[in-house]
């Protein structure tokens, strides 16, 4: 029998009782929705399937996304499918708060990770309710930032303060500037409101902003200092211990999340994939 258990009073809940190497009824993939919705990760432990599984899981949800850049990081036959392989050869990379993609302009409702080898220390993963760090803001502070927009680009995250995932694209033979020297930066609200929920939360991506808009260079690094330390905060945090063969989902339009990169030279190996906003469900501003 289905069963939905939250696994933190800030987010997160754990999905047990059915088995997604097969059919759902439709009536649980409305329960798993709803419950997407309500605790923005959901964690299905124990779950033994195919990249294909995968695949139909998340159109469940919508269209996945196919990283142009990244295609020599992806699995032969599945390009929505990245292979992300850490081990003593392949150190782990970004080490940072961030949601995924937000340099482009239509970032990825969710994404969904599945754990095949998992080390035997190490390698959590952190979530933070944007929600709730939006809350937690006094009035005159969530008024200012529902006026101002941030500028995100893709080049900020594979340039020179992230180097590690610079080496990495090289290591693939993906050159950054080739990739992303004429990708034009975008702007995003810093207060959006989710499409589904028609709750507020904040939106930073400490990798990819470089500035927030109408603001001078000192303003805005104060105001991002500030959101980056905010978004910290432990009372908005779940921690995810991975164990071989969790599949999680989450919410990219409500969550900041943490890959952390503790456990050298320890063996990770992950199979990822995105999830593609709906056209018609694009996030508002504030």
């Amino acid at each position: 029998m289905l069963a939905i258990e939250p696994v933190s009073l800030a987010l997160g809940a754990r999905v047990t009782g059915i088995d997604l190497s097969q059919d759902l009824s439709a009536q649980q993939w409305d329960t798993i929705r709803q419950a997407f919705h309500q605790h923005s990760v959901l964690v299905f432990p124990d779950q033994k399937i195919t990249i294909e599984d995968q695949k139909r899981f998340c159109r469940q949800f919508g269209d996945l996304l196919v990283h142009q850049h990244l295609l020599p990081m992806t699995v032969d036959g599945h390009p929505e499918c990245m292979r992300l392989h850490n081990d003593e050869n392949n150190p782990p990379g970004l080490n940072t708060w961030h949601t995924d993609n937000s340099g482009w302009p239509n970032p990825p409702l969710g994404t969904v990770l599945y754990a095949k080898t998992t080390p035997s220390v190490g390698g959590d993963t952190l979530f933070s309710n944007m929600y709730l760090a939006y809350e937690a803001l006094s009035p005159p502070m969530q008024e200012m930032l529902g006026q101002l927009t941030a500028t995100h680009d893709a080049k900020k995250a594979f340039g020179a303060d992230y180097p590690e995932l610079g080496e990495l694209l090289k290591k693939k033979s993906i050159e950054v500037d080739d990739r992303f020297g004429n990708g034009k930066a975008v702007q995003h609200p810093l207060v959006r409101t989710h499409p589904v929920t028609k709750k507020k939360s904040l939106y930073v991506s400490a990798p990819y902003i470089t500035r927030i808009d109408g603001l001078s260079t000192t303003e805005g690094q104060a105001v991002l200092d500030f959101l980056y330390r905010h978004i910290e905060t432990n009372e908005f945090i779940y921690r995810h211990q991975w164990h071989a063969n969790d599949l999680l989902m989450w919410d990219n339009r409500c969550l900041q999340h943490y890959a952390v990169a503790d456990y050298f030279p320890h063996e990770r190996l992950m199979y990822r994939m995105n999830i593609l906003e709906e056209e018609d469900g694009k996030w508002t501003t504030s």
